[in-house]
């Protein structure tokens, strides 16, 4: 069963810059990252509570490390 977590990608701008955004990230059974999602996440919720419940889901993913975007995916 495949599952996602908030993490932090680094990606490189076409000017050589790096460019940091939360993106949702897709790991495999095995636990190896199978993809991410092509934009950044969207900060929005119904609530005020459920948007501040969604900001903590984002927050945890600082504590994990970066991963940096790969072109080809």
């Amino acid at each position: 069963m495949s599952h996602w977590y908030h993490r932090v990608v680094k990606s490189i701008l076409p000017n050589g810059l790096e460019w940091f955004s939360v993106r949702e990230v897709f790991y495999d059974d095995k636990g190896e990252v199978d993809g991410y999602t092509k934009d950044p996440v969207d900060i929005s919720g119904e609530t005020v509570e459920g948007l501040k419940e969604y900001c903590q889901w984002i927050l945890n993913c600082f504590d994990k490390d970066v991963i940096v975007e790969d072109k080809e995916s």
